[in-house]
């Protein structure tokens, strides 16, 4: 029986390499750890005996991240939904449409009518996905060269993409009347990948537009659709926003959310958990702040210890709030609130990038993840914006393959969005973009997956990872000979290959560089090429100091 508790009624640079050298072998890559240990980043693995409780102090046992997302270089998840019907403004399309003046909102009037007469809620019947086939897109995720996958589980609308007992407003009772996130889930390990689940809901204040526009029993404000909307209730203050609230002692916004409001954000966490088993749970900022900080311990004392029955590795990752960063923040350069969220100590933290933005030029001194859409696009489905020129879709993908480069480099991990449309088929222009990904990666992901980046550096268009022994020197330019590499020294005779070619390179020391005299011809493919160097079998650990711009 369902139980709906929301019922319908040109730089140059120079880089210094400091090398370790011990005795014995090098390990294998960074994050590696045995089952039921500590690991070097103290992750302890959720197989095993441990119980954890409610505490961060308990949860911090759990460690921040697993061997295999410590791997991993990149996973792709997707914005879906019912804002994938206007197909206009982007993903939060349901809190624009609402606001007078915005172009949203007048694109609304002009293309449904008035926001009064058509609401959000009127597009759940015309969100049908009727060419979806889940399978597809599990290959085509695959084969761009993804470690892992999955669907968002609610945005800040309040649909749910799953067969959830608590909320009428769901993809298998309305709209596709399929469950999305749980079709996915099968698709992704039919395929043995690792498998996402993401949530950015619990947005209390996202309609508040619509309850400013829509008199008493309209729309948004109309009781009988509150199972969509949230309860009614008086609009916060414009100016105490979700965004930019940040080292408030109280904030206004949270304060006013109900306790029935948290608890059934609580269940869904628990009923998507427990239903799919999901390796990683992405977090929305905002979403950990509405939950409160009892049930977010609650709830991650529950996932932690089903994965324990499950024998399961998992981990939870999570975006930062602009009222509440996650630690003392040397980014706001103050003392914050920290209550409400997750640590570090059991969490990773998720960043959106939008590449190619470039993300800061020191290395992460924990795992990173950033989320970004695919380049040239927005997260979600926007109608046009899918035609592109073949000279567009080559800038995407080249700057696609540099930031998954540079982000890995930094000791991070790649969250990609992409934007499928209502009907559950992609553009073109995206599938040729993540198809062209995948044939990079099959020939250079050896760079990046299990690599050492806890030390990582870059010298101009370059970046480096280590593994076993390797030094792999990846120019995001196109090189040419004679190629430098400065201060690195590669094992006496040894030979050095460019990936993707079976070429022994010439190569020779001046003035403590490395100079390779010759180059693939042609070079093999178009974006980011990697040198493959042998520097020692010994090294414990390359130390490698952030470059000067000059």
């Amino acid at each position: 029986m369902r139980i709906h508790a929301r019922k319908l009624p040109g730089m140059t640079t120079r880089v210094i390499f400091l090398m370790i050298v011990v005795a014995g072998p090098v390990g294998d890559a960074a994050g590696e750890k045995s089952s039921g240990t500590a690991g070097q980043d103290g992750f302890a693995c959720a197989i095993g005996t441990r119980h954890y409780e409610p505490t961060w102090e308990s949860l911090a046992q759990h460690g921040a991240a697993p061997e295999w997302y410590e791997n991993a270089v990149f996973g792709i998840y997707f914005h879906w939904g019912v804002y994938s019907v206007p197909a206009y403004g982007g993903e939060k399309y349901y809190r624009s449409m609402y606001r007078s003046g915005h172009d949203v909102y007048e694109h609304h009037c002009k293309t449904y009518g008035d926001p009064l007469k058509f609401g959000y809620h009127d597009f759940i019947p015309m969100f049908k996905a009727e060419k979806w086939d889940p399978n597809c897109w599990a290959e085509l995720f695959e084969n761009a060269g993804a470690d892992f996958a999955g669907s968002i589980a609610e945005h800040g609308d309040g649909f749910a993409m799953w067969d959830t007992d608590y909320d009428a407003y769901n993809a298998m009772d309305m709209g596709p009347h399929r469950d999305i996130v749980g079709e996915m889930v099968e698709a992704l390990r039919n395929r043995g990948m690792k498998v996402v689940t993401t949530f950015h809901n619990l947005k209390w204040d996202f309609y508040d537009d619509g309850r400013r526009l829509c008199p008493k029993g309209v729309g948004v404000n109309d009781p009988r659709l509150s199972g969509l909307y949230g309860p009614i209730h008086e609009p916060a203050d414009p100016k105490l926003s979700t965004y930019g609230l940040i080292n408030r002692p109280k904030d206004p916004v949270e304060d006013a959310v109900p306790e029935a409001f948290r608890e059934e954000g609580y269940n869904k966490f628990i009923e998507v958990i427990d239903k799919y088993r999901p390796d990683q749970l992405q977090i929305d900022g905002g979403t950990c702040t509405s939950l409160g900080q009892e049930r977010l311990q609650k709830m991650l004392a529950h996932y932690f210890n089903s994965a324990r029955n499950w024998g399961k590795e998992v981990v939870v990752t999570r975006g930062y709030s602009g009222r509440h960063p996650y630690s003392p923040s040397e980014m706001w350069g103050k003392e914050v609130m920290i209550s409400r969220v997750i640590p570090l100590s059991c969490s990773v933290q998720n960043v959106e990038q939008h590449f190619p933005a470039v993300i800061p030029r020191t290395p992460f001194p924990d795992r990173r993840q950033a989320t970004t859409p695919v380049p040239g696009f927005g997260y979600s489905y926007v109608a046009g914006n899918e035609d592109k020129t073949p000279a567009q879709i080559e800038d995407s993908v080249n700057a696609l393959v540099d930031g998954m480069v540079d982000v890995k480099s930094k000791n991070g991990v790649t969250l990609l969005g992409v934007a499928p449309r209502a009907d559950g088929t992609f553009p073109d222009s995206q599938i040729g973009i993540l198809r062209k990904l995948g044939e990079w990666m099959r020939v250079n992901k050896e760079a990046l997956h299990g690599a050492d980046c806890r030390i990582p550096c870059s010298a101009g268009t370059l970046r480096f990872t280590r593994k076993a022994g390797f030094l792999y020197a990846i120019d995001l330019a196109k090189p040419v000979a004679p190629a430098v590499i400065p201060a690195v020294t590669p094992v006496p005779d040894s030979s050095i290959r460019m990936l993707g070619s079976d070429k022994n390179l010439a190569w020779h020391q001046e003035n403590g560089d490395l100079v390779i005299d010759e180059l693939p011809d042609p070079l093999p493919g178009d974006y980011s090429w990697v040198f493959k160097i042998r520097v020692s079998d010994t090294t414990e650990e390359i130390r490698r100091h952030v470059p000067e711009m000059e």
